[in-house]
């Protein structure tokens, strides 16, 4: 630990670039000519072998490096989360990335670094490209080249390098699974590899910059961006059956729900009816003639027939404009209902898609709980007030057979919400609390 962190000292105290090295200013990475320019030099240090991708500093003629000024005023804007969606968004296959952060000696700034692995068995290359498909072009590859700079093998030598580097990776993964046998591991119930993970990410991220773009002009009296928003993503593994969009509007309209606003609803009223958008089914209820503003009923969803399903929806707690502000309150009852209707579903889908057991994987995030307070807005619970969240957005992930979702709902969505209840000034969610709620949700018969 004490190498890694003298490592990555050294790289914001005497910046250089090498090819295991980038190094760039302080990118606005709410653009996306931005986000390109770091998804490039991600790219390029992924094929490479792995690296050091270093923001904050300028080239000087000479080739030396000095602080690009001004700084921001804090480095939110480069967080793991953010720089994680980027890379998935942009790289194909999708890979993880970490973000670390050093502070330089000489003047104490704090300079983020993006430490990009290795040993990747495929080219990286890119998904999409930037706006002016010049920084980055979709499809293409992009490696480390002398001088150094990141741009597509340009000789049969560096392709032949990086193809080398993809089979080492290969080989050395297929050798670990053969010693995984001979002692005696489970390599079968090893967890998902991190590209299912990585690609379901890219789905929702992709999913929530749809969303953004369909969201009518706020006004001052009908604010339409909702104070707080939840997303649950969904993905059913292995091979699914070829459907059309149409014919998974049909199955969707089959699957049960327990409360009278389901998830992934499928309306029919003209304006607010599911339609077909790039090969997958959408859904925005706060659009059209027929639109809804109410934050917690203006759904947004997509679902693809490859088994892949994306809904955002605002905070229930933020429809009670009547008696709480919106913004201000988490109710210790109501997310237990949603996310476990959202698992029941997933359950149900796969169950209608494959007609047998499939490991389901799910993404799920939470954002704008910072300052709201946990309270009781629904049914006759009590509990101390005081318990205030700091953070304000939150993602886990799980993987679970569909075929176990339906007896193990409660443990699964108690290991789920623990996590978030616990940024309310460590309240922790008492297990029969959900067992409770659990069973109150699954005996109303009447929307089954």
């Amino acid at each position: 630990m004490a190498d890694i962190a003298e490592h990555l000292q050294a790289l914001v105290d005497d910046p250089r670039e090498a090819l295991n090295i980038e190094v760039k200013c302080w990118l606005d990475l709410t653009s996306k000519d931005d986000q390109a320019t770091l998804a490039k030099a991600v790219i390029a240090l992924a094929n490479h072998g792995g690296g050091y991708l270093v923001l904050g500093f300028n080239e000087l003629v000479d080739g030396s490096f000095e602080c690009h000024l001004p700084r921001p005023a804090t480095l939110e804007a480069y967080s793991q989360d953010l720089i994680a969606r980027i890379v998935t968004t942009y790289a194909d296959p999708a890979f993880q990335v970490t973000v670390e952060r050093a502070t330089r000696k000489s003047d104490g700034g704090v300079h983020p670094i993006v430490h990009v692995p290795g040993g990747h068995r495929a080219p990286i290359m890119a998904k999409k490209g930037s706006p002016d498909q010049k920084t980055l072009i979709a499809h293409r590859v992009y490696t480390r080249r002398p001088t150094p700079e990141s741009a597509e093998p340009a000789n049969a030598v560096e392709w032949r390098d990086l193809l080398d580097r993809c089979i080492r990776a290969g080989r050395d993964d297929l050798l670990d699974a053969i010693r995984g046998v001979l002692d005696g591991r489970n390599v079968a119930a090893s967890p998902p590899t991190p590209s299912l993970l990585d690609e379901l990410k890219a789905f929702a991220e992709a999913g929530l910059e749809r969303w953004c773009s369909l969201a009518p002009p706020a006004t001052h009296a009908e604010p339409t961006d909702p104070p707080g928003h939840y997303t649950v993503a969904y993905q059913i593994a292995g091979d699914i059956p070829k459907r059309t969009p149409a014919e998974l509007m049909d199955l969707l309209l089959t699957v049960p729900g327990f409360t009278g606003w389901r998830p992934w609803w499928v309306p029919t009223r003209d304006g607010i009816r599911p339609y077909q958008y790039d090969d997958v089914l959408e859904c925005y209820l706060g659009q059209g003639k027929q639109r809804i503003s109410d934050p917690a009923h203006a759904d947004f969803w997509r679902a693809s027939p490859a088994g892949r399903l994306f809904l955002l929806r605002g905070f229930d707690e933020d429809s009670h404009r009547d008696t709480v502000a919106p913004g201000t309150t988490f109710d210790i009852t109501l997310p237990v209902w949603r996310m476990g209707e959202c698992l029941s579903h997933a359950a149900h889908v796969a169950q209608r898609l494959t007609g047998e057991p499939r490991p389901v994987t799910f993404y799920l995030t939470w954002k704008g709980l910072a300052g709201r307070q946990l309270a009781v807005l629904q049914g006759n619970r009590w509990m101390d007030e005081g318990h205030f969240a700091q953070q304000d957005y939150y993602s886990t992930s799980l993987t679970v057979p569909s075929d176990q979702i339906a007896d193990r709902l409660p443990e699964l969505v108690h290991e789920v919400l623990s996590p978030v209840y616990a940024l309310f000034d460590l309240f922790q969610l008492p297990k029969s609390l959900v067992d409770e709620e659990l069973q109150r949700m699954r005996g109303n018969r009447s929307f089954a």
